[in-house]
């Protein structure tokens, strides 16, 4: 299994621009591509960025756009806000074809506080597979991703969906520190759609005294990554996984490649360093 980094973990340290090139510069073939604002969606931008990312000979295996700009008002019941949602879906997917990205990762509608109407599962299901079409038509496979405050923040509801929808159209991207912030370890989550996950999210966590999680740099806190790669492999695990935390979880960037080291060594004492 190869270790990535995500761009987003790069946020307001480098402009994207400029992370995929650091990223290159330390000789990562892959990374998740996370574009930030609607500017980043515009073509000349994007093929922009492709550029840079062939002179260092960086792949995208996945993109990942900022989620509350329009992934919730793909869902709406709001004629016009839900077709101008889908627009900027299609126009991200572009932006994945042209990056050269395979797959895209949804956080779909939010929970927010409960107050969120028409999410129920019969209703976003249909929607879903409509839009996991979209994108196969550009050659990406649409993830969905386990976030604590959106849609699938149980992993009883990954299950759910599946047995609504069937398992062809859909995907899951595992994400680790949102999973612990559920309340979960990811490991449950693998036990409900790992077939089905193609996708991972490297964080670390660390349960501190007071009864509190402490999010930690992958392989600088105590989440037993060990367990979860076997969980993956036992489904045949055969996708990447990418440190991707938050930027203030660091002080300077060589810490996010001692942490792609210390991932890497886990992951080639696991059953997926073959993977």
């Amino acid at each position: 299994m190869e270790v990535g980094i995500s761009t987003a973990s790069y946020f307001n340290k480098l402009q994207i621009e400029d992370a995929v090139l650091d990223i290159g510069a330390h000789h990562v073939p892959q990374c998740e591509v996370f574009l930030n604002t609607f500017s980043e969606y515009e073509p000349a931008f994007v093929d922009m960025l492709a550029g840079r990312m062939r002179s260092v000979g960086l792949k995208a295996f996945s993109i990942h756009p900022m989620s509350m700009q329009y992934e919730p008002q793909l869902f709406s019941v709001h004629t016009r806000q839900r077709d101008d949602a889908w627009k900027l879906f299609e126009r991200v997917l572009g932006d994945g074809k042209t990056l050269g990205a395979t797959h895209y990762v949804m956080h779909g509608p939010a929970r927010l506080f409960g107050g969120v109407k028409n999410i129920g599962l019969s209703r976003i299901a249909p929607i879903l597979v409509e839009l996991a079409d979209m994108a196969r038509g550009y050659g990406i496979q649409l993830t969905l991703e386990n976030v604590s405050w959106c849609i699938f923040n149980r992993p009883d509801f990954g299950a759910r969906l599946l047995d609504e929808i069937g398992t062809e159209p859909l995907r899951f991207t595992l994400d680790v520190k949102q999973a612990v912030r559920s309340g979960y370890d990811p490991v449950d989550y693998v036990k409900t759609v790992g077939d089905y996950i193609v996708n991972v999210h490297l964080c670390d966590a660390t349960r501190l005294p007071n009864g509190t999680t402490r999010y930690d740099m992958p392989g600088f806190g105590e989440y037993n990554f060990h367990k979860m790669f076997a969980s993956l492999a036992e489904h045949n695990y055969r996708g990447p996984a990418f440190i991707e935390v938050y930027s203030d979880m660091y002080d300077a960037i060589p810490t996010l490649y001692l942490s792609r080291a210390r991932m890497t060594r886990i992951v080639q004492a696991s059953p997926l360093a073959e993977a």
